[in-house]
């Protein structure tokens, strides 16, 4: 195994660490991974998971980046022209070229740790070199079964006294208040506009689009023969609590499909804190690559 750190991008302002397979793997790699942030963390990822990842992938004989986006870590910010979306899409696509150039690799899986889902997601839309992408703990979309596991877990947490009713009367307080204000933002959508039109797209450009238009579009990647793999932890006991919860949610629990893969980790937290749930996480990503990587080479160009 071998590693350099460099910088690249068309204005060089992207820094990204490359882990080359091991000496003994054909050259050039089957494929090669993107490993980059979740939320703010530095490009190593939560409790350094993806140099580790990194490196048990070398030994499989796969080529992996590891980088910041713009204005994250050791990579400068962004000169605004692009929104959100187009900078991180454009960045992943920086990073292919990188990889593809310095190891011969012309296929890619991304992995979306948290908020790196969606971006693994757009990309595979928008760049035919992606192979397959891997999203962790990153959608939160609940059901009747979900919440009611959660809110009995706080109930044994919190026990029945007085002090535990008061607990429970804040959070229907919340709970009451945010159904409201969801309402009213919605009424005043209805009677807008061309205004509604530009904040309904730039919401689909966030953190919340639509369950079943994200179901729908990940099947059809599948369809086009890019691995797609949705996984979430379970300690936390979040809004995502159970086993085939999202695939459900999704409105995909009645499609199976070789390239489309489901796991939720009972046993390890969201910021995967122990060296145990490390371990698990990065078997489930690694087990999950190499069964969706593409088998044959893709033909030169």
């Amino acid at each position: 195994m071998r590693e350099t750190t460099q910088t690249f991008g068309p204005q060089g302002d992207l820094l990204g660490t490359i882990t080359f397979p091991d000496a003994a793997a054909p050259s050039p790699p089957r494929f090669g991974v993107l490993l980059f942030n979740a939320g703010v963390i530095h490009r190593v990822g939560a409790h350094r998971v993806n140099v580790k990842l990194a490196r048990a992938l070398a030994a499989d004989g796969v080529a992996t980046l590891r980088f910041d986006l713009h204005g994250m870590g050791d990579s400068l910010r962004a000169d605004g022209r692009l929104s959100y979306k187009e900078q991180v899409v454009a960045d992943l696509h920086a990073a292919m070229d990188l990889l593809q150039s310095s190891t011969g690799a012309r296929h890619f899986a991304l992995v979306g740790f948290c908020s790196g889902a969606l971006p693994s997601y757009w990309s595979a839309q928008a760049d035919p070199r992606v192979s397959a992408i891997v999203l962790y703990d990153a959608l939160s979309y609940a059901t009747s079964l979900s919440v009611m596991r959660y809110l009995g877990l706080r109930l044994m947490r919190h026990g029945f006294g007085p002090r535990a009713w008061g607990k429970w009367l804040q959070v229907a307080v919340r709970g009451v208040g945010a159904v409201v204000r969801k309402i009213t933002r919605r009424l005043a959508g209805g009677r807008s506009s061309a205004t509604a039109q530009v904040s309904d797209a730039e919401i689909d450009d966030d953190q919340n689009i639509d369950r079943l238009t994200l179901g729908r579009g990940l099947l059809a990647l599948t369809e086009r023969d890019v691995g797609v793999m949705v996984f979430s932890a379970g300690t936390d006991f979040s809004a995502v609590n159970y086993a085939n919860q999202l695939r459900q949610t999704l409105g995909l629990r009645n499609i199976r499909h070789d390239r489309l893969l489901f796991a939720h980790l009972h046993d390890i937290d969201h910021a995967v804190t122990t060296r145990v749930a490390q371990q698990q996480w990065i078997e489930t990503v690694r087990g999950g690559l190499l069964q969706l990587a593409p088998v044959q080479p893709p033909p030169s160009p």
